[in-house]
């Protein structure tokens, strides 16, 4: 059997354990779910922002041509019978960002403690976060700024992209997924498919196979500074209990971004990695470039999305679906949350940002 055949087996059987009911309640309606007027009584002027809002904007570099009030409106007339179906009708055109993601909260049952994001609008630059600084497990979103280090390194002359590793004394998480690799690739494996299989599956062992071409996963922690510190006191991704801040990952995001040309592989595995999953879930006709994370009781998305204006956000979650940090499956409900809050940031800016210009 060819090695890609091996290994879509082994994945398959992984991704069964934890997704297959998923589609049961995908397709069910949350009877306790409240569907939402659009005369919220929390609603903001159309032109307002929150403080939290206000005091994370960086758009005052650009002159920015603001969408009109009755551009807002029409945008969201457009959608109000979608979003109405969905249980996530909220009064976007009037509410701040925040505002809208704090409603869907509270109507959902879940603490604000429990999300922490940083959006960023790619033609504004304007940013907007809720509780950005705040401690959050990573995950796999590690395996993000990971890649990109070995592009570098490959960049500068240290790597070759032909040559093939041997990863049969690579260190692993899981003996069994490392065993199954070892099997299925006959004990080597390229950068490209390290890459592959670490960003559009986000397995481990060719994560670990990638951190050991620079030198191990302590020495490719210590280098995450590269693409922006935080200004939290957990300035990248910390290796020993990883833990990291939307503060942090936007800005992976950002430099990600600035650089496409050169980081082209990756976007185009990220293009490729959980499509039905994640941001995805409810936005199936959107080019979403999405490194998801999950592990315990975290559930995390970082995302750039190509709407008609693109933005991009990191989303990290704690305890959705009852998760805790002994839990040792993916949360189908938590799963589903997820999906919701991701809409709901995705409307917020599709009624608000979608259009825009910026100088």
């Amino acid at each position: 059997m060819k090695k890609k055949s091996v290994l879509t087996v082994i994945l398959l059987a992984l991704l069964y354990v934890g997704l297959t009911s998923f589609f049961i309640i995908a397709n069910q309606t949350k009877t306790s779910h409240k569907t939402k007027s659009t005369n919220s009584s929390v609603s903001l002027s159309s032109s307002a922002l929150t403080k939290s809002e206000q005091s994370s904007s960086s758009s005052k570099e650009k002159k920015v041509t603001a969408k009109s009030q009755e551009d807002k409106q029409a945008t969201y007339d457009q959608d109000l019978d979608e979003m109405t179906s969905m249980g996530l009708a909220y009064d976007y055109v009037n509410m701040g960002l925040v505002d809208v993601v704090k409603a869907f909260l509270a109507d959902s049952g879940i603490d604000q403690s429990q999300v922490a994001f940083s959006y960023k609008n790619v033609v504004s630059d304007e940013i907007i976060a809720m509780n950005e600084t705040q401690a959050m497990t990573a995950g796999s979103t590690y395996k993000l700024p990971l890649n990109m280090l070995v592009v570098d390194a490959v960049a500068d002359g240290k790597l070759s992209m032909t040559e093939s590793f041997d990863i049969t004394n690579t260190d692993y998480e899981y003996q069994g997924e490392h065993d199954q690799y070892v099997a299925a690739f006959d004990g080597k494996m390229t950068i490209p498919q390290m890459q592959e299989y670490s960003l559009v599956y986000s397995e481990n062992t060719p994560a670990y196979a990638l951190a050991e071409r620079l030198g191990g996963m302590e020495k490719a922690y210590s280098m995450f500074g590269r693409y922006g510190e935080s200004k939290a006191d957990i300035k990248t991704i910390q290796e020993d209990g990883n833990k990291t801040t939307t503060d942090y990952y936007i800005q992976v995001l950002q430099y990600l971004w600035k650089h496409k040309d050169k980081y082209s592989d990756i976007l185009n595995y990220l293009s490729q990695s959980f499509p039905e999953y994640y941001y995805h879930m409810f936005l199936p006709n959107l080019t979403i470039y999405q490194k998801p994370g999950y592990v315990r009781e975290a559930l995390n998305v970082d995302a750039i999305v190509e709407e008609e204006t693109p933005y991009m956000v990191a989303l990290y979650t704690a305890g959705l679906g009852g998760t805790t940090e002994n839990s040792e499956e993916i949360s189908n409900e938590g799963l589903y949350q997820l999906g919701q809050l991701a809409y709901v940031i995705n409307e917020w800016h599709r009624v608000n940002m979608n259009g825009i210009t910026a100088e």
